[in-house]
């Protein structure tokens, strides 16, 4: 976030537009959009550093083992769904499931009833790399929002995201 500092950003998502030209709504989201670029940036550099995989990486291998286990009675899933799933286009998707098809993460195959589908399944060396990742992602998310700084955060969205469950009660 080059030029924006992260007390600015959290002035926004509580102040109104000086302007009037945009509502309070759009000031809110996007400054809650660039909070989360910063979140993001953040954990993909660290989970980069720390693991050798990157945050896609990371999230397609979580989302993709979540309907299947790593028992014989794993389903694949549609390529459509994991774009879906994970808020990505379907050429990204594609791009990102070819990388972890060479690294031997996933394998792939086409739809039986749909030759034009996609359908793929983590393989026993994918859920080993999630059993693997899992611990530091979670560590690295944790620690990326910490550093947020609950002094300058809106106290509502700062309870959320540590995973407070007594967020409602904050008093603004």
């Amino acid at each position: 976030m080059t030029g924006t500092s992260h007390g600015d950003v959290m002035r926004e998502v509580r102040t109104s537009p000086a302007d009037g030209t945009q509502s309070c709504a759009t000031d809110r989201r996007d400054a809650l959009d660039r909070l989360h670029r910063r979140v993001q940036g953040t954990v993909e550099r660290r989970l980069r550093e720390e693991t050798g995989f990157g945050l896609s990486e990371v999230q397609a291998l979580r989302y993709v083992a979540r309907s299947s286990a790593a028992d014989a009675g794993a389903e694949p899933m549609r390529l459509g769904d994991v774009a879906n799933g994970l808020g990505l286009s379907q050429s990204a998707t594609s791009r990102l499931t070819a990388r972890l098809r060479r690294q031997g993460l996933i394998i792939s195959s086409a739809v039986d009833h749909d030759r034009r589908g996609v359908q793929v399944l983590p393989t026993p060396a994918g859920h080993a790399a999630l059993r693997r990742t899992a611990s530091r992602y979670e560590q690295v998310v944790r620690d990326a929002v910490r550093d947020l700084g609950s002094q300058e955060a809106d106290p509502l969205l700062w309870h959320f995201l540590i995973g407070e469950s007594d967020a409602r009660t904050v008093v603004r």
